[in-house]
């Protein structure tokens, strides 16, 4: 048997403490040894009990048993309750929350934020995605500000996550210049291509982004739509940025193409903290507009 010398085994001590390192995620910190980069062309599969993670020629990269959480991600609060009290904006969320029968698009579009005027190390992550009835997985095309599992800084970026109970994938973030931009983040399902009823195919992302997006397969029925703003490491609203940030050209389609209007959101705000969600009155089918105001 090799001897294992004094160096040899502070390095593998070592590499066991860098594992298991607490690290930011959108669904808070997390063993470093959870989460895993999904190579440009990377597949996801995700079934009730296992979840894998193929490269672009389809090795398994990572391979992990699941238990089906019993507490969801996320709830939402109507917006006529009473606020529940303030929530420290060192952990905050605020969002809108829409149950759907079925989800052929979800589509939206960004004006980007300027970035905070002041910067002590919080992260801000927006984004619009999809969850199964549960809301115990999530498939989140995410604009960035700050430094996450997946990387950033003091600018804004972009990164597609997938999240379930225990694991948690995404790809590397592509840092985007200041200045005006929109961005257009989407998740499409592309069930057509796989001719399996019981598996359902998501790719998310944003446009012209690619580095950002990902193939997700589900055995799960992705129908619940969240547009959300989750906040960590903040202190003052002085870590947001100045004026409103909106979320404009909202569309859910339905299994038959179907614009879904008006969309049946469901609202959690953080008014003690200043924070809120809000919808634009729109008249125009399909075409909905969300704005957190701070």
């Amino acid at each position: 048997m090799a001897k294992v010398t004094g160096r040899v085994r502070d390095q593998l001590r070592q590499a066991a403490s860098d594992a298991d390192e607490l690290v930011l995620t959108p669904v808070g910190m997390v063993p470093k040894s959870n989460v895993h980069i999904v190579p440009q062309g990377g597949k996801i599969l995700h079934s009730a009990s296992e979840v894998r993670l193929l490269d672009a020629d389809g090795k398994v990269l990572h391979a992990s048993a699941l238990k089906k959480s019993s507490k969801p991600f996320f709830t939402a609060h109507n917006k006529t309750e009473p606020a529940v009290g303030p929530r420290n904006l060192q952990s905050a969320t605020v969002l809108a929350l829409a149950q759907v029968s079925s989800v052929s698009g979800f589509q939206s579009r960004w004006v980007l934020p300027p970035l905070p005027q002041v910067n002590s190390g919080q992260l801000l992550m927006y984004f619009s995605g999809l969850a199964p009835p549960s809301i115990d997985a999530l498939i989140q095309p995410t604009l960035q500000y700050g430094v996450s599992a997946a990387g950033g800084g003091n600018f804004w970026s972009v990164a597609s996550w997938f999240i379930t109970s225990t694991q948690i994938f995404v790809t590397n973030v592509t840092q985007l210049p200041t200045g005006n931009q929109i961005l257009d983040s989407f998740v499409v399902n592309e069930d057509q291509f796989l001719g399996t009823p019981t598996t359902h195919a998501w790719f998310t992302g944003f446009s012209f982004f690619q580095a950002s997006q990902l193939n997700i397969q589900t055995v799960e029925n992705f129908n619940v739509a969240i547009v959300a703003l989750e906040i960590s490491n903040a202190i003052t609203l002085g870590n947001l940025p100045t004026g409103p940030t909106d979320v404009e050209q909202i569309f859910i389609l339905d299994a038959n193409s179907n614009s879904i209007f008006p969309i049946p959101w469901q609202f959690s705000e953080d008014t003690a903290d200043g924070i809120t969600i809000n919808r634009i009155p729109n008249t125009i089918s399909g075409d909905e507009t969300l704005f957190f105001q701070y």
